[in-house]
């Protein structure tokens, strides 16, 4: 079985981006979004990336900047693939490989033609999805780069694979308790899970 690829949504410490990328991640993602909570400047991405080696770094944005504005971002060379979010409407070819988020609701009727790594959304926990719901899922992602972005725990996350056809999982960075201080024992169970798959 292909390795199911992770990415990690809104890294903006150091202490994240060592743990996800000695964890295998795949993907690092820094939000771009000016104002707001999670935001990392590209100053503070170079910091972070300077020290990690392995996994991709990814620009998110929310899809309201004008081309120009992510022309700009894009030049400090900082990224090898961009995030936009469910309301980005795009319809340039960029330079880098895109993941756009594209809500469960909407997935059938979202044009997927440019985009990398479509990345389902849902607020949803996964065991909150009803078969028909499943099925549907089942059905959209299959022989699709798909990654989905759906709260799991361990337990989820296991019934989920057994499921679904699962490409990749969008997981997230957090705050740190104090600098260099974070618990990770949550996620260690869904890595655990993650590794024990791959493993196959």
């Amino acid at each position: 079985m292909p390795a199911i690829k992770i990415k990690i949504n809104k890294v903006n410490n150091l202490t994240d981006a060592r743990y996800f990328a000695a964890m295998g991640a795949d993907y690092l993602g820094f939000c771009c979004n000016l104002e707001t909570e999670r935001y990392c400047s590209p100053t503070r991405i170079k910091e972070i990336t300077d020290w990690v080696e392995g996994p991709q770094f990814v620009l998110e944005l929310d899809g309201w900047q004008s081309l120009e504005e992510i022309d700009t971002l894009l030049d400090f060379n900082l990224g090898q693939a961009l995030h936009f979010g469910a309301f980005a409407t795009y319809e340039d070819q960029f330079s880098l490989p895109v993941f756009k988020d594209i809500i469960f609701e909407n997935m059938e009727q979202t044009n997927i033609s440019n985009i990398d790594f479509p990345v389902v959304r849902s607020e949803k926990n996964y065991d909150s999805f009803t078969e028909n719901e499943i099925d549907r899922l089942k059905q959209w992602i299959s022989g699709k780069n798909v990654f989905l972005d759906i709260p799991v725990d361990g337990e989820m996350l296991r019934k989920m694979i057994e499921t679904l056809p699962v490409y990749g999982l969008i997981l997230r960075g957090g705050e740190e308790e104090k600098t260099g201080l974070k618990s990770f024992e949550n996620l260690d169970a869904i890595f655990d899970i993650l590794h024990e798959y791959n493993a196959e």
